[in-house]
């Protein structure tokens, strides 16, 4: 049986370059031809033909000139951030979020919505159809949009943009992308929400300089973004990091899934605020209680943290115990992949100063010493916003290896 194989024809050869030009231009500019001629080792000739199709194009644009170093100053380059419009959603368990940037990935309109559940699936669907055609409207007053990136909670099939199954949602086989490409007829990509806030991170945050990362972010569930090599790591039907899955606890709580001690159900936000009831009901005196009102049904993450911040000793064993969980999952995660950098994201990223203590003790512990002496844990640079944000880099991640046929 034949494989068939792109080969290196002249056309794939210039978008690759087009591609390389664009990415030094995303990473270091502003540069010049020169100094883009040094970077990738092409020559002055091919770099020129090359910026002179991105300038055509309006992806790049020239923005002055540089320090004389004794001859004639150079003109420099840079990404055109008018070059259009991008949207970054997310739906979540209890809300969709919604941004608008331009090409810099400066974000210039935002909406965030509360929803429910319970409530139907076309009911949310269709909410994040109006704030998208509300981001459309705001884009179209400037330029052109160039897509839409979409992150959802669950398994996701990425080519056909399919989510296959969200178990606390509770939805199955939904093609979000053919629902969202036939209402506003522009690109969509879809991806699983923690994917696509590791390729946020990757693009636009916290591991741009960083080969292999793993990103755990912590909602309703929990889920990881694995970064190998600097590629996403998807596996070989595209569902690789469903890590709130991994069992934890032999004889622990039933998660959504269906298995009994899945990860998720001892340090997902649910979990947290579970742990913090409990706590509360017999530590009556807790600040927490008083942050609450004395509705326990109102104790969120947020309300623990600030807690933790006033010195509640209630506040600060719950996020130690949450921890520990995380440390544990996590020395599993760098015995297995031995990567530089963990970014804890959701609201793990809200309580990172309280968590990582327990963490790296954990760690310590569990973990091999020569991989843990390696690993960095940091908190996401983009905190709630990291998955609308990977949204954006999903469409920039196309463009920009794509630029010829986006143009």
């Amino acid at each position: 049986m034949k494989k068939a194989f792109r080969t290196g024809d002249q056309t794939f050869i210039r978008e690759l370059n087009l591609s390389i030009i664009l990415n030094c231009l995303r990473s270091a500019a502003p540069l010049s031809r020169t100094q883009l001629a040094q970077m990738t080792g092409l020559n002055k000739t091919t770099v020129s033909s090359l910026v002179r199709e991105l300038l055509h194009g309006g992806f790049i644009k020239e923005v002055g000139l540089g320090h004389s170093h004794g001859g004639r100053r150079a003109v420099m380059l840079d990404l055109n951030p008018d070059a259009g419009n991008i949207i970054g959603l997310e739906i979540g368990v209890d809300f969709i979020s919604v941004i608008l940037t331009d090409f810099r990935a400066r974000i210039l309109w935002r909406d965030k919505r509360e929803t429910d559940p319970t409530q139907s699936q076309d009911v949310i669907l269709n909410l994040a159809i109006e704030l998208m055609q509300k981001a459309r409207a705001a884009a179209e007053q400037n330029h052109a949009l160039l897509g839409i990136g979409v992150g959802v909670p669950g398994l996701v099939d990425a080519s056909s943009g399919t989510l296959l199954f969200a178990p606390n949602l509770k939805w199955r086989n939904v093609p979000i992308k053919s629902m969202f490409t036939e209402t506003l007829d522009i690109p969509v990509f879809v991806d699983n929400d923690a994917n696509v806030a590791a390729l946020g991170e990757r693009y636009l945050g916290a591991a741009q300089n960083v080969e292999d990362f793993i990103y755990l972010a912590a909602g309703a569930g929990l889920g990881g973004g694995i970064v190998l090599g600097g590629q996403l790591y998807s596996g070989i039907g595209g569902y690789a990091g469903e890590i709130g899955h991994m069992t934890i606890v032999e004889d622990g709580e039933v998660c959504n899934c269906g298995n009994r001690g899945c990860w998720e159900t001892l340090v997902s936000q649910k979990a947290i605020v579970k742990r913090a009831q409990r706590a509360v009901a017999t530590h009556q005196e807790s600040y927490i209680v008083e942050l609450c009102a004395g509705k326990l049904d109102q104790i969120s993450v947020s309300t623990i943290v600030q807690a933790a911040e006033a010195s509640d000793p209630t506040a600060q064993r719950v996020l130690e115990e949450t921890g520990i969980y995380l440390g544990i999952g996590i020395a599993n995660l760098i015995n297995a992949f031995n990567p530089a950098l963990i970014i804890l994201g959701g609201v793990l990223s809200l309580a990172s100063e309280y968590l990582l203590p327990a963490i790296e003790s954990t760690i310590r512990q569990r973990a091999l010493a020569w991989p843990r002496q390696m690993v960095k844990i940091i908190a996401s640079s983009h905190g709630s916003d990291a998955c609308v944000m990977g949204g954006v880099a999903l469409v920039l991640h196309d463009i920009l290896q794509r630029p010829s046929l986006a143009a």
